[in-house]
């Protein structure tokens, strides 16, 4: 099957040569130290029973972008399409969006890929929207060596206000729609990873920088979102945006919702927050705590006190569900086992927290979810493999160990 995977993307974009033709994306901060966002889409193929996926060979089409215009004329905002099409395809089949954040270690084809993966393997009918930011792709999965880390930790906090400029060109977008143009449609967002330190930056970013109006005025019409040296955070700079979020394996700080410069203030934008976290994460308990010095992390034992944060927040353990021969990592689990991909579903179909299918309570807000049964959301469950697709010069399909993160 194919997947039409839409993305925004403050990668540093790959031209032609001698043209200004766009191919790719890099692993740096684009114009503006990632300021600049292009918007676009590609297909993905999915092969869910080979457990395969690669970008469809010259499929990524990036919409034109014109920010400085002749007098007369108006801005041209690849942000318009993409967003009108995701509007039109959400009004017309009433059907979500689910945005998606991805970690560390991946190259841009490496996130819309994996993103296309996400929307065939969960199965849910819904738009695939990525945010896909400059990380440094990786050939054994992890960020070795680990200046790698370094790298995309400095570049993750750099993408926050770029996510923040997305999300603020979206809400200018359906703020201008007449009432009978909106889709009235939900929008989930998933973040694994170090994507979710990319939204605790977003959002200090959107609690930092100019409100529309002024943002307007500054830049003739294109808000802009450059931070305000001195500004105080102001909630007002939040707004109700998800219905549900999903954190699978952050690599953030345990007492992130605790935290007001972290993601004390995340429960705002949404119904509801599920961190799906395990003790068994290799990558979050050895690479980012111990070698890094990150201190607790909170996709390893989820947050630090539920009884202080927001009762929006759930978290789920995955630990009795992974396994190393499927994950060496143990850290892919939202991806790879179909028991975890079940759970998830349930919470972005609007279940219950406390009425979703195989797991048991363990306390305040925690659950840990079973390891023998596998629901039946899809009809036909594939049987994931640490392998996935890679598109060769030739346009051929080619697997290799599963990366990433």
């Amino acid at each position: 099957m194919n997947v039409t995977v839409y993305f925004a993307t403050n990668r540093q974009p790959i031209t032609a040569e001698g043209t200004n033709q766009i191919t790719g994306f890099s692993s740096e901060l684009g114009p503006v130290n990632g300021l600049n966002i292009r918007y676009g889409r590609a297909e993905i193929a999915v092969d869910l029973q080979a457990s395969s996926y690669a970008l469809v060979p010259g499929s990524l089409h990036v919409e034109d972008e014109q920010l400085i215009f002749p007098q007369g004329s108006r801005a041209v905002l690849g942000s318009n399409t993409i967003f009108g099409a995701l509007r039109a395809d959400m009004l017309a089949k009433a059907r979500p969006t689910l945005a998606f954040i991805h970690g560390f270690s991946n190259s841009f084809v490496d996130s819309i890929e994996r993103a296309g993966w996400i929307s065939a393997f969960y199965g849910i009918d819904a738009n695939m929207f990525v945010f896909s930011w400059p990380s440094v792709a990786s050939l054994v999965g992890v960020p070795l060596p680990f200046v790698d880390y370094q790298h995309d930790r400095k570049t993750a906090a750099a993408s926050g206000p770029a996510v923040a400029r997305t999300l603020r060109r979206l809400y200018d977008f359906v703020d201008g729609l007449p009432e009978s143009e909106r889709c009235n449609q939900s929008i989930h967002l998933i973040c694994h990873s170090m994507g979710v330190y990319v939204l605790r930056n977003a959002l200090q970013a959107l609690m930092q920088m100019p409100d529309p109006v002024a943002g307007a005025a500054m830049a003739g019409g294109v808000p802009a979102m450059v931070r305000m040296g001195g500004t105080q955070p102001s909630l007002t700079g939040l707004r109700r945006t998800f219905d549900k979020v999903v954190l699978a394996a952050a690599d953030e700080d345990a007492d992130a919702f605790d935290d007001p410069a972290k993601l004390k203030y995340l429960p705002r934008t949404a119904s509801s927050v599920t961190v799906y976290h395990s003790t068994k994460d290799w990558v979050l308990n050895t690479l980012s705590a111990g070698t890094k010095f990150n201190g607790p992390r909170l996709g390893s034992d989820g947050p630090d006190n539920m009884g202080s944060i927001s009762d929006k927040v759930t978290a789920i353990d995955c630990s009795d569900v992974t396994t190393f021969e499927q994950d060496p990592q143990q850290h892919q689990y939202y991806r790879i086992f179909p028991v975890v991909r079940d759970d998830i579903v349930q919470v972005l179909q609007g279940v219950p927290q406390n009425q979703v299918s195989n797991r048991d309570p363990v306390g305040s807000g925690r659950y840990r979810i079973r390891p023998q049964a596998r629901l039946a959301v899809r009809a036909t469950s594939p049987k994931p493999r640490a392998a996935k697709a890679r598109v060769a010069k030739s346009g051929a399909a080619k697997k290799r160990a599963a990366g990433g993160s």
